[in-house]
């Protein structure tokens, strides 16, 4: 990168922060930046680092469809197969086509390129001068903590999107992107597949360790069970099955979270308070933008836009019959039946497998930015997928842990007696539907190796266009923007 920091937004200076505080800065390039003034004190770096937290969900570029960590979640699931637009509507086309992912000048490919190396540089700012700070050591350790995990979490998506699967031992020598650090920001390369991970991984060790007993006061911000939250994800595709599942376990283990209550899965998906929240952003009302820079315009099945009234999202049909009659979840957060009335905005369409699972509370979408990130769920199916996958005596683990799971949905569901692929292909199905929405399937595809299926699932042809798509084509690895191409000669555009 012909100097990156160039390309992206700087460091967030509000000299008045606090730990907590929720309060959001203004940006400056980096080259701006009084680095001095910013990291002086301890008080000062929660600032910059409450930055990082606002680019979650900020718009980015120009475009109403890029706001953020949640802007991501949607590509990935509409470039999958278990959630689709009823209809062919303003956005996101070229996403569920696939036709975004070839093109080097996309704006998703683009935004999510500058969207993570802006969170990187950021995070570097704060790596390489928070030690110098005056303020107690304990807040150092946070700070520096979270800008770790947040440079490996930025790192580990960025090598997702763009770079070939990792493969569980072999040399994964295959380009990955360019690692950035504070030390040397200048031009590079793209690094190997083999050599992110082994980055990512440091900064989520370091992290891990820096967290120990940081007591965050909002789930904005990145604590120990989150640092652990991400590395298990990592983990777990990198195929290093034991090691995700503990790691996943120590999480559940601190017994930070609970499940929710079978009311509160019908409250919209949008409680900052849920018991299974994890990890996610909370915005104030001064800091509300335009009603369409955010998740909830476009998948809210109650907000009136464009998008949500003329494409409706719904869930894979041959998914939906998966479903135990028996879950609370199936015919509410799910309507089978377009006769049923799913209280949509007039004129919206009425579409069969549409969802309720993610409303809007309000007419301005952008209160509700309570995007679950992550649940604690997720964290038990890591665990027993990653059990499972170990077998032999972890098998029942795997069953205790999607037990758990399941029973708090499903008052019949009996713990299950399966074992191996049979086992790994039920506790596959449990987190396609626990995880629907949420952002994991073009990841989960592409770290399993397995194709993009969408016959019989219920969407249009004249919506997805493309129906399938086998685990080795190139698509799966993103275009490198033209803008890096162009403003780095050393970089290697994808097949």
């Amino acid at each position: 990168m012909k100097n990156i920091y160039k390309l992206l937004l700087g460091v967030f200076l509000m000299l008045s922060a606090t730990s907590c505080s929720d309060d959001f800065l203004e940006t400056y390039p980096t080259n701006a930046v009084d680095t001095g003034a910013v990291f002086s004190t301890t008080e000062n770096a929660w600032g910059a680092l409450n930055g990082i937290h606002r680019l979650l969900y900020i718009r980015y570029q120009s475009d109403q469809d890029s706001y953020g960590q949640s802007a991501i979640m949607m590509i990935s699931d509409l470039a999958g197969e278990d959630c689709y637009m009823a209809a062919s509507t303003n956005r996101y086309m070229t996403v569920t086509r696939w036709t975004a992912f070839e093109s080097d000048s996309n704006r998703a490919v683009v935004f999510a390129w500058q969207y993570y190396y802006k969170v990187i540089a950021n995070a570097n700012l704060i790596i390489g001068n928070i030690d110098k700070a005056v303020g107690p050591q304990g807040d150092k350790n946070a700070i520096k903590g979270q800008a770790l995990a947040y440079r490996g979490w930025a790192h580990f998506m960025l090598v997702q999107l763009y770079g070939m699967r990792y493969t569980n031992g072999v040399e994964n020598s295959q380009l990955g992107v360019p690692i950035m650090t504070f030390e040397n920001p200048n031009a590079k390369a793209r690094n190997t597949v083999e050599e992110v991970y082994t980055l990512i991984n440091s900064d989520l060790d370091k992290a891990i360790e820096l967290l120990e007993g940081y007591k965050r006061v909002n789930k904005s911000h990145i604590d120990q069970t989150v640092a652990q939250a991400f590395k298990a994800r990592v983990l777990l595709t990198q195929g290093h099955w034991l090691e995700a599942a503990q790691m996943a376990q120590k999480v559940i283990d601190s017994k930070s979270y609970s499940f929710m209550s079978h009311d509160q899965h019908f409250e919209g998906y949008n409680d900052y308070n849920n018991p299974e929240w994890m990890w996610s952003s909370k915005l104030q009302a001064d800091q509300l933008g335009n009603v369409f820079d955010n998740f909830f315009a476009y998948m809210g099945y109650n907000f009136n836009g464009r998008g949500t009234r003329e494409g409706p999202r719904c869930i894979n049909k041959l998914l939906y019959d998966k479903i135990s009659n028996t879950d609370i979840r199936k015919n509410k957060l799910w309507v089978k039946d377009s006769d049923t009335d799913p209280s949509i905005v007039a004129p919206g369409i009425k579409a069969k497998y549409m969802h309720q699972k993610f409303r809007s509370s309000s007419e301005n979408s952008a209160a509700d930015c309570c995007v679950p990130y992550m649940r604690v769920p997720e964290m038990y199916l890591t665990a027993a997928e990653g059990y499972a996958k170990a077998g032999g005596e972890y098998t029942d683990k795997a069953r205790e842990l999607l037990y758990n799971v399941l029973s708090t949905r499903d008052p019949q569901y009996k713990k299950s007696t399966k074992s191996g692929d049979a086992l790994v292909d039920e506790i596959l199905t449990t987190r396609r539907i626990e995880l629907w929405g949420e952002g994991f399937r073009f990841f989960d595809l592409k770290r399993l190796a397995q194709k993009l299926d969408r016959n019989g699932t219920g969407v249009s042809t004249t919506v997805a266009s493309v129906m399938s798509v086998e685990a080795g084509d190139s698509r799966w690895q993103w275009q490198i923007p033209l803008v890096e191409i162009r403003a780095n000669p050393l970089i290697i555009q994808n097949p």
